[in-house]
């Protein structure tokens, strides 16, 4: 970053204060102008795209789906055997994707990382087509390196329950008071100093919680959209190894196992008690995943695909 930019950064940071300090990593050309359905995404003050929230997809899907992670276990996934159903990518899994000469149902990548390091991957997701789920962070990294991939027409902005563009984080009292107010929430009772980040949310236009890992979001908008049945792939978090299915020695993988506790746990807990209320089944397809099947149950690859199979004859 040149020297006059980090200038601008500061004082832009400086404008900005604590209550809007989760905006401090965008481009001090970005910004978003929110309306009811979409935002617009302006850059030197010039409106450059329209980008729909995420909520307005809701509840639009029926059935099953796959939410394809990128830990070390699927490199043993055979995709082409989910081909018929809709997917998930998340942040490098597009990369498995188009190995296999496929295209994901949707796309979500909310890591800085991801965008800053690991371009290729953002700009994949978007060209194949998918729906992309992108956090603002991304937008406006977008913005800044490839404005046009903005008016591809399938981007979609997901969000933070305490983490949205334009809008002041307040504390968490103030958000524990507004989520305990609403039914589509859910809340850990031993977890509540942490409610900005671990919990469960049924409403994408109330927002996500983060729970350090885009399983987590991924999870909460499958739910949202409507999804029956989630099966989650390639899901390890650190249970086989710290690397990813494809090797890239430049960007080391998150330590997972450092946010287990109590963001991971918590997060997916919740999930199973949403799954409970809900009768969505939720499973995680990682056998050896260091989340353990008491907090969502566990299954093979080969036994979702039966159970899929099983399920579809019923119906008929």
């Amino acid at each position: 970053m040149r020297f006059v930019d980090k200038l601008r950064m500061g004082y832009r940071r400086w404008q900005l204060g604590d209550a809007f300090k989760h905006q401090y990593n965008c481009h001090p050309d970005f910004d978003l102008q929110r309306g009811e359905h979409s935002c617009t995404v302006l850059w030197k003050k010039q409106p450059i795209a329209t980008i729909p929230f995420a909520h307005t997809l809701s509840q639009q899907q029926r059935g099953p789906c796959w939410i394809v992670a990128s830990g070390p276990s699927l490199a043993e996934i055979d995709l082409q055997q989910i081909a018929a159903y809709p997917t998930i990518s998340l942040n490098c899994a597009i990369k498995k994707f188009s190995a296999a000469k496929l295209h994901p149902t949707d796309c979500v990548i909310v890591d800085h990382r991801v965008f800053e390091r690991q371009w290729d991957c953002v700009v994949e997701s978007v060209r194949s087509g998918a729906r992309c789920f992108f956090n603002f962070e991304g937008l406006s990294i977008i913005a800044e390196r490839a404005p046009e991939l903005l008016k591809q027409g399938n981007l979609y902005l997901i969000e933070s329950v305490s983490r949205k563009y334009g809008v002041a984080r307040g504390s968490a009292e103030q958000y524990l008071q507004a989520f305990t107010q609403s039914p589509e929430i859910l809340l850990a009772p031993d977890l509540l100093p942490y409610c900005r980040s671990i919990g469960f949310s049924h409403n994408l236009q109330q927002g996500v919680f983060a729970g350090k890992t885009v399983a987590t979001w991924a999870v909460q908008l499958a739910f949202a959209l409507g999804y029956e049945a989630i099966y989650i792939l390639g899901m390890d978090l650190g249970g086989t190894g710290k690397a990813h299915f494809y090797a890239d020695q430049h960007n080391p993988s998150p330590d997972f196992l450092r946010y287990y506790e109590p963001h991971i746990r918590g997060c997916f807990e919740l999930a199973r008690l949403a799954s409970e209320k809900t009768g969505v089944k939720l499973y995680n397809l990682s056998l050896q995943s260091a989340l353990p099947a008491e907090i969502i149950p566990k299954m093979s690859f080969a036994e979702a695909l039966q159970q899929i199979t099983e399920t579809a004859s019923v119906k008929k």
